[in-house]
């Protein structure tokens, strides 16, 4: 009976003892995150392609300079009481000033035209950049800072901002007011850019050409 009872006790121990090893086992492996622990990606690894895809735009727009005897300023780097410029191109005609802000980002993006700052995701990955409609803006007071400087005064300025990427996908309000760049096409053949509002091309033109 002794001998039973011992048996039964020395197996008990092993289970108890295997156990153990395996809890303990278990807590190393948490200590030291496991097996390897996968990469996540981290906001803000995206690459910036702001200025991608510009040229087409640029092109563009020097197709309709020349159709109408406008002028394009490519890019633009002006300085004034509002800052810096930050456009891509800006069309000078009769009508006045278009100034033009392209964003090349790929992926979804996704805003209002009241936040700070948007987001653009991709695979997984995102980013947050600055509203690009509140910057285009800034861009359109530092043109008139140029402008008032130059004594031109009384000239109507737009800014814009058209999306260049092929694939992205725009998850933003229509009262954003932005474009891509199929519909940025449409746009400027809108009747309002054939305007004449007493702007003179050549003296508008040259008061974006700084340096």
């Amino acid at each position: 009976m002794n001998d039973i009872v011992f048996i039964i006790l020395l197996v008990l121990a092993g289970v108890l003892a295997f156990a153990l090893t395996i809890y303990v086992i278990n807590l190393v492996r948490k200590g030291r995150g496991g097996s390897a622990p996968q990469k996540e990606k981290k906001p803000g690894n995206l690459p910036d392609d702001e200025h991608k895809g510009a040229e087409a735009v640029v092109r563009q727009l020097r197709r309709y300079a020349a159709l109408h005897e406008y002028k394009v300023v490519a890019p633009v780097a002006v300085t004034g009481v509002h800052g810096t410029t930050d456009l891509d191109a800006v069309l000078v005609g009769w009508f006045g000033v278009l100034g033009v802000k392209c964003l090349g980002y790929g992926g979804e993006v996704y805003g209002s035209p009241d936040e700070a700052e948007w987001v653009q995701t991709v695979n997984g990955a995102r980013r947050k950049f600055k509203n690009p409609i509140a910057r285009s803006k800034q861009s359109g007071l530092v043109l008139r800072d140029a402008l008032f400087a130059a004594g031109l005064k009384s000239v109507p300025v737009e800014t814009v901002v058209v999306f260049t990427g092929k694939r992205v996908q725009l998850a933003l309000p229509r009262s954003t007011g932005h474009y891509t760049e199929k519909s940025f096409s449409s746009y400027l053949k809108s009747s309002r850019f054939e305007e004449d509002k007493k702007s003179q091309v050549e003296p508008v033109a040259a008061a974006f050409v700084q340096g």
